[in-house]
């Protein structure tokens, strides 16, 4: 009996390798190249739409603490990023509050129950704001933010998935 167990241990140890080798190429195993991974961009999600706010800043201006602000190229505007304290469990909250050198209005913009990946944004001119918003560890929302028409003139999910896979 206990060679009957040993032979059909064989035989399926000796079919799961010739199927092995069967899916690879010279001996590899038939894995993407690591330079073919890229980043999958989808259309927004609702749901994680619902979950980025835009909306007037109340009492903003000059009380914001000087370090805390990260200047526009020009320095005609400033965001003040508020970090959750991530030692407390989530759900986790960031808020960037985008002000101009003139004192004119403010703005809040709010992202709610977020990974521990964060939300950062970042000037790419004197109106126009790049950011992302983690919402796992390979999910994301990527938005371009026009800060004089106040309003979104894009926004996409990004899928990093194939970044963590196995390659070659």
């Amino acid at each position: 009996m206990n060679s009957a167990k040993l032979h059909t241990f064989v035989m399926l140890f000796l079919l799961s390798l010739s199927s092995a080798l069967a899916l690879s190429q010279e001996g590899r195993p038939s894995l993407p190249k690591c330079g073919e991974a890229k980043v999958r961009y989808t259309p927004l999600d609702e749901n994680y739409s619902q979950r980025i706010i835009l909306r007037e800043a109340h009492n903003p201006g000059p009380s914001e603490p000087e370090g805390n602000k990260e200047y526009s190229p020009q320095r005609t505007a400033w965001v003040s990023p508020s970090s959750p304290d991530y030692s407390q469990p989530a759900p986790w909250n960031t808020t960037v509050t985008i002000g101009t050198t003139a004192g004119l209005k403010a703005l809040q913009l709010a992202f709610q129950d977020h990974a521990s990946g964060g939300a950062s944004v970042l000037w790419l001119n004197e109106k126009l704001l790049f950011g992302r918003v983690w919402w796992g560890r390979i999910y994301s929302t990527d938005f371009i933010l026009d800060v004089e028409k106040e309003q979104f003139i894009y926004k996409q999910m990004a899928n990093y998935g194939e970044m963590i896979e196995p390659c070659r």
